[in-house]
C-alpha cells in the first residue's frame, strides 16, 4: 500500500481491492450493440485524422462519423441503463441469498434444540416405564398377601362357646391367638392402605406417562414440520443459486467484450496516422515535467490489481486521480483531439496524440469541453470531474500509451507536483 498526493491535496490510502458485490450482466443485445460501437471507432480512425487544410469530403467524412458515434452514444446511454437495472436486481437476489442463509441457521438450531428435547422426552418416559414395571411387581406381591390373609381370616372365624368347647387349645392359647390375628389384620389394613396408595401410584404414572407421550408427539411433528421447510428454503436456495449462476456466466461475457474492446482501442490508436510529429510544447522532450490532467490524490498505481464497484478485476493500465467535483481537468501536453466521446469500459474519454506515437487517455469526466480534430496546448482545459461518471470505478482514470505499449504516468508527470505521505507529515 502506498500513498501520494498532487499539488498538496490530502493523502488518500490506495487499497487493492474493493469489498463490493458482484455486477450485473448485459443483456446480448447491449453487448451486440457495444461490438458495433466498437467497429464503427475502429473504422472510423482507421484513415489519417484531416486537419485543417483537408478537402471539404473528409471533412464531411469526419461530421458523417461524428454523427454515428453520437447516437451509438446514446444506444450505449440506455444499455448503461439497462446495467444498472441489473445491478439493482442483482443485489437484490444477493440480499435474498443472505437472509436465506440466516434463515437456514435459525432452521437448523431449531431443530437441534427439537432434538434434544427429544432425548430428553425419551430419558422421562424411560424412567415412567420402569416406575410403571416396579409399581406393577408391587402389586402382584400385595395381591398374593392380601389373598392369604383374606382366607386365613375366613377359616378361623369368631371365638365363641364351640370354638372353646370343641377345641383342643385351652382359653388362654385361643385369646392369644386372637389377639395376634387381629394384629395380623391391622397389618393386613395397613397393606390395604399401601396397595391402595401404590394403586394411585400406578395411575398417576400411566397419565403422567400418556401425558409425556402426547407432549413427545407433539414434537415430533413440530420437528417434521420445521425439517420439511428446511429442505422448501434449500430448494429456494438452490434455485437462486442457480440463477446467480446465469447472471455469472453473463458477466463473464461482458468482461471478454471489455477486454475485447481495450484491445481494439490499443490496436485503433496505433492505427492512427498524424501528420504533425512534434509539438511546440515537446511531449517526448519534457518527459518527468508534464502536469498531471487534475490536482488531485493518486488512488490506484500503475500496473495495481484492482476490483471495481461491478466486481470485475483487472489490472490497471494507468493511474487513477481523485479529485473533487466541477475540477477542471487540462492537457499535459499539446495535442490533437482524436477522440472526444463515451467509450465503453472507460466511460466520458478524451485520447490526445501528442506526436511520434504518444498518446494520452483521459476517461471517466463528468463532462466533455473539447471536440474530436480540435487541437490543444498544455493546461488548456479538456473536461470537468464529476461523481457521475465513477458510478462504477473510482477516480478519474489517465493513461499513457506509446503505440500498444502502457507506460507508467508516473514516470512521466513532474516530480515536483507529487510528493509521498512521509514527505508531507515531515
Amino acid at each position: 500500500m502506498r500513498s501520494i498526493i498532487i499539488s498538496g491535496t490530502h493523502i488518500c490510502h490506495l487499497s487493492q481491492t474493493d469489498h463490493l458485490h458482484g455486477s450485473s450482466a448485459l443483456k446480448d443485445r447491449g453487448a451486440v450493440l457495444a461490438i458495433f460501437l466498437l467497429t464503427l471507432f475502429m473504422f472510423a480512425f482507421s484513415s489519417p485524422v484531416h486537419g485543417e487544410g483537408e478537402s471539404d469530403s473528409a471533412t464531411n467524412d469526419v461530421s458523417t462519423f461524428r454523427i454515428k458515434i453520437r447516437r451509438l452514444q446514446h444506444g450505449i446511454v440506455q444499455q448503461k441503463n439497462q446495467i444498472s437495472e441489473n445491478q439493482q436486481q442483482e443485489r437484490s437476489i444477493l440480499e435474498e441469498i443472505e437472509a436465506l442463509d440466516t434463515k437456514l441457521s435459525s432452521q437448523k438450531d431449531k431443530v437441534a434444540e427439537l432434538k434434544d428435547k427429544m432425548d430428553h422426552q425419551q430419558a422421562l418416559i424411560d424412567r415412567e416405564e420402569k416406575a410403571l414395571s416396579t409399581i406393577r411387581t408391587d402389586r402382584d406381591v400385595v395381591e398374593r398377601h392380601l389373598k392369604k390373609r383374606i382366607t386365613a381370616y375366613y377359616t378361623m372365624g369368631h371365638i365363641g362357646l364351640l370354638n372353646v368347647t370343641f377345641s383342643t387349645k385351652t382359653l388362654p392359647e385361643l385369646l392369644s391367638f386372637h389377639d395376634s390375628f387381629n394384629s395380623l389384620i391391622k397389618y393386613d389394613q395397613e397393606v390395604i392402605t399401601v396397595y391402595r396408595e401404590t394403586i394411585k401410584e400406578l395411575e398417576r404414572a400411566k397419565e403422567a406417562l400418556s401425558l409425556e407421550k402426547s407432549v413427545l408427539e407433539e414434537f415430533i411433528v413440530q420437528a417434521q414440520n420445521e425439517e420439511a421447510l428446511l429442505e422448501a428454503t434449500k430448494t429456494e436456495k438452490r434455485s437462486l443459486l442457480t440463477h446467480i449462476r446465469t447472471q455469472v456466466r453473463l458477466h463473464k461475457q461482458a468482461i471478454d467484450e471489455m477486454q475485447e474492446a481495450s484491445q481494439n482501442l490499443a490496436n485503433s490508436i496505433v492505427s492512427i496516422k498524424n501528420k504533425h510529429e512534434t509539438y511546440e510544447e515537446g511531449f517526448f522532450t519534457n518527459k518527468g515535467n508534464l502536469p498531471p490532467p487534475v490536482d488531485g490524490t493518486i488512488i490506484t498505481l500503475f500496473l495495481q490489481e484492482k476490483t471495481n464497484k461491478l466486481g470485475i478485476s483487472r489490472k490497471s493500465m494507468g493511474i487513477e486521480l481523485q479529485a473533487s467535483s466541477d475540477t477542471k481537468i487540462i492537457a499535459v501536453s499539446g495535442g490533437d483531439i482524436i477522440y472526444a466521446g463515451y467509450l465503453r469500459g472507460y466511460g466520458n474519454t478524451v485520447i490526445i496524440h501528442h506526436g511520434l506515437q504518444y498518446y494520452t487517455v483521459t476517461s471517466r469526466m463528468e463532462k466533455i469541453l473539447v471536440k474530436q480534430g480540435q487541437k490543444v496546448k498544455i493546461n488548456d482545459t479538456i473536461g470537468i470531474v464529476g461523481d457521475t461518471m465513477t458510478l462504477f470505478d473510482e477516480g478519474l482514470y489517465f493513461e499513457i500509451r506509446h503505440g500498444k505499449e502502457s507506460l507508467d504516468p508516473l514516470l512521466w508527470l513532474n516530480p515536483n507536483r507529487l510528493s509521498t505521505l512521509h514527505e508531507t507529515n515531515s
